[in-house]
């Protein structure tokens, strides 16, 4: 199905975010790093939930490095939506509210824009299952390339729960709920 794409969010730096952005949190991904764990920046701005890596890739070939970014753009409600909606995976399948069974994917409108969870066999590296959180009104992009398919961001299932990423999320959420941003 397509859906409408908002316009790209400017690229911030999270080691000197714009003013007006709340750091919220951040987690190591240790799955997927080729080098060194991946460090994600959780941040909080005008209701909206931005995630966001900055990593140093070595030159080559004689060429200098350079630093490239990820970002990912949700509204803030989001948190507790992919918490409830993942959670959803993990219920009885005879239970009224469980992903019906044999879907991989549940998308649903959240403030104006359309998100998803998908579960997927490698998403959090070669052979590690995990989730992807998806808003499928925005394109993923990042300083290196930019995809034309929706933004995904994709966590394995050790980053999730054994590492501490989902009790993050939930934390977010109650911290939205609890009037703080």
């Amino acid at each position: 199905m397509n859906y409408p794409k908002l316009p790209p969010w400017p690229f911030i730096d999270p080691d000197n975010p714009p003013d007006g952005y709340l750091k919220v949190g951040e987690r190591l991904d240790q799955a997927r790093s080729t080098s060194s764990p991946q460090l994600w920046h959780f941040f909080v701005h005008e209701r909206h939930l931005v995630i966001v890596i900055k990593e140093w890739l070595k030159g080559r070939n004689g060429m200098p490095g350079k630093y490239a970014s990820s970002q990912y753009e949700y509204p803030i409600a989001g948190a507790r939506w992919f918490v409830d909606t993942t959670e959803r995976f993990f219920l009885p399948s005879d239970h009224p509210n469980a992903v019906p069974r044999g879907a991989k994917t549940i998308e649903e409108p959240v403030d104006g824009e359309v998100l998803g969870v998908t579960r997927g066999a490698a998403y959090g590296g070669e052979f590690i299952p995990g989730y992807s959180f998806d808003n499928l009104n925005r394109y993923e992009h990042s300083t290196l390339i930019t995809r034309s398919r929706c933004q995904m961001f994709e966590m394995g299932d050790p980053w999730l729960f054994e590492d501490g990423l989902f009790d993050l999320f939930k934390q977010i959420a109650q911290r939205h709920e609890n009037g703080e941003f």
